[in-house]
């Protein structure tokens, strides 16, 4: 994820990095927070997994 964002920043000049990710994945919620993505929305429904639909959010980390 460091290098990631490191090349979006410093080499692409990219503005705004998006991505999706189901809302009980605890683990990747805090990487992305601690990387300054912020949650824009929640996908209702989203996927369907272990016989049960479940949500995700849509997340984006915009450097203006």
């Amino acid at each position: 994820m460091q290098a990631l964002v490191d090349t979006a920043d410093n080499w692409l000049d990219i503005k705004r990095l998006e991505l999706t990710v189901y809302t009980d994945n605890a683990a990747a919620l805090a990487l992305y927070k601690k990387f300054g993505f912020e949650t824009e929305g929640q996908l209702k429904a989203f996927g369907f997994r272990d016989g049960t639909y479940v949500d995700a959010y849509t997340m984006a980390r915009v450097r203006l």
